[in-house]
């Protein structure tokens, strides 16, 4: 009974250890893990270093042609964007003032919002008064404001068509008072005179103001403004009159036309500098 007593705790025992060797054997994975990353090892191991000017050496593009597909700006925001633009723009080129006020120390009163450089009481400013064109006899001027100029001014009339008159600046202040609450006219051609800045600028100031309200077509190319004239044609007229279209610039076609015929003119020149050479016989 001795002997078996002990045989059966000498069993117990071996199954005991062999319970006990499952077990550990079971829990070898957990305590061979890799240990939590501490916050330097994040910071230290697996992080990506970029290079300054890693996306030009970039052969591909970051975003396709259509642009990035996380965001979309709808195209009213997008004209609203370039419309404050092309006001800010304006706004530089008008008021572009002296540069570096003329090396002249500016006053104590003196702002960077107002007043700006350009302004009657600022010391480095410099302003010139715009050249003006004009009529140089009375018998000029009725010249000009012949029988077309009349027919042009005649109520109700849609077209306008004012072209190689040697028009100049002191006809537009007329023109323009015509132009005011005038709902008829559509058309304004005032192509190929003698228009400066000033006469831009009166002509400019009336239609922004609402002149002529139906008007759908200026034509002002081929006269003798300036760069500023440009501006207030192309950046504060098309601004304020969007639906107008300003025929600022010498048409394509009439550019081609004009190419065309050099080589006829030169060739005529030359037979007549030719014949005029010859001796008789």
């Amino acid at each position: 009974a001795a002997c078996r007593s002990g045989t059966v705790e000498l069993r117990q025992v071996l199954a005991a250890m062999v319970l006990v060797e499952e077990i550990e054997e079971e829990e070898e994975p957990k305590e061979n893990k890799a240990p939590a990353k501490t916050e330097g090892n994040k910071k230290g191991e697996g992080a990506v270093k970029l290079k300054k000017g890693f996306l030009e050496s970039n052969s591909e593009p970051l975003y396709p042609p259509e642009g990035s597909s996380e965001g979309f700006v709808a195209p009213e925001t997008k004209k609203a964007h370039a419309e404050h633009k092309m006001n800010q723009d304006l706004n530089k080129s008008m008021n572009k003032g002296a540069e570096n006020n003329n090396n002249i120390e500016r006053p104590s009163w003196y702002t960077k919002e107002w007043p700006k450089d350009c302004q009657y009481n600022a010391p480095g400013c410099h302003l010139h008064e715009m050249e003006a064109s004009g009529h140089k006899s009375d018998i000029h001027r009725e010249m000009v404001r012949g029988e077309r100029w009349k027919e042009g001014m005649e109520p109700g009339i849609k077209s306008i068509r004012l072209s190689f008159m040697q028009a100049t600046d002191e006809d537009m202040a007329v023109l323009v008072e015509h132009l005011k609450g005038n709902k008829d006219v559509t058309e304004l051609d005032l192509s190929h005179n003698h228009i400066k800045d000033t006469g831009v600028q009166k002509l400019v100031g009336a239609l922004a103001a609402g002149a002529a309200p139906e008007l759908k077509e200026l034509r002002i190319y081929n006269n003798d403004f300036g760069d500023l004239g440009k501006v207030m044609l192309t950046q504060g007229l098309k601004v304020m009159r969007k639906k107008l279209e300003i025929v600022w610039e010498e048409p394509s076609w009439m550019k081609a036309a004009k190419e065309a015929k050099k080589p006829q003119e030169e060739g005529a020149s030359a037979e007549g500098a030719s014949a005029e050479g010859a001796s008789p016989e």
